[in-house]
Order: C-alpha cells, then sequence, then structure tokens
C-alpha cells in the first residue's frame, strides 16, 4: 500500500486565557511546499489548551478527508504544546471535561480511519511560525 506524506503545523492561541481564541493549521508536503493553511476563531471565554485540542481536533479532520479523497496517508503533526502531545500520546491524563470530550472525538476520528496514520510530535515554537503567524491573524481580524 503506497501512502501519501504530509506534514501538518497546528497551533491554538488565546488572548487573555481565557478569552478571544483560534486555531490554525499548515499543510505541507515533503518538499516543505505550504499546500493548505487554514485558521478559525474559535470565540470568547476559551483557554489556550482548548484552542490547541481545537487546531490538533480541525487538523485531524481535514487529514481524514484527504484520506478518504487520496487514499492512505501518513502524516506527522507537529504543534508547540508539550501538553496536548503528550496527552495526546497518552503520557498525561486529560483532566479538564471539555478536553476531554474534544480528545476523545480526535481518538474516535481516527480509529474510524485506518488509511490514516498520523504521529504527533513536539517541536519548539520557532518551528511553528507559519501556524502560529495563521493565528495571531485570525485573533487580529476579530472585531468582537
Amino acid at each position: 500500500m503506497c501512502f501519501m506524506k504530509l506534514f501538518v503545523n497546528i497551533d491554538g492561541g488565546s488572548r487573555g486565557n481565557p478569552g478571544n481564541a483560534a486555531a490554525a493549521m499548515v499543510i505541507t508536503d515533503e518538499e516543505s511546499r505550504v499546500l493548505v493553511t487554514k485558521s478559525k476563531f474559535l470565540g470568547s471565554g476559551q483557554t489556550n489548551n482548548y484552542a490547541e485540542w481545537s487546531a490538533l481536533e480541525g487538523a485531524v479532520a481535514a487529514l481524514v478527508h484527504l484520506a478518504r479523497r487520496y487514499g492512505s496517508l501518513e502524516a506527522e503533526v507537529r504543534a508547540d504544546s508539550e501538553l496536548v502531545v503528550r496527552q495526546f500520546n497518552r503520557n498525561y491524563k486529560i483532566k479538564e471535561p471539555t478536553l476531554k470530550v474534544i480528545a476523545d472525538r480526535v481518538w474516535r476520528n481516527l480509529a474510524d480511519n485506518p488509511n490514516l496514520k498520523i504521529s504527533l510530535k513536539h517541536v519548539p515554537r520557532e518551528e511553528n511560525k507559519l501556524a502560529d503567524a495563521a493565528v495571531n491573524r485570525e485573533l487580529d481580524n476579530y472585531r468582537g
């Protein structure tokens, strides 16, 4: 079976924590060409961890869509949130109920789509600049 390989940088942010929050993802190919940049305003009164988990959920949803469209897909997802990486990889428990609900949806979505293989790895903030910039643009554009 031939796998398409993609890389996805994700980020979430909240100004105020809790405050106005946004999530973003940048999908690149094996030659580091940007294929997709997507960001979303998540609302006010949200935490940074909520935004980070929402970014992961959005990335998984996009990857599921691509895997269904193009067949088998392998993706390395990169995040600068050590907490989310460790929670996703089940090294840390998720105590906050809202985050647990998002995590369960992410894990269920992955389990329901065996043609998608992902790994989630922590990267330093300096290696996540495009996703961070997309989050900040989204937050800057909010005029609530």
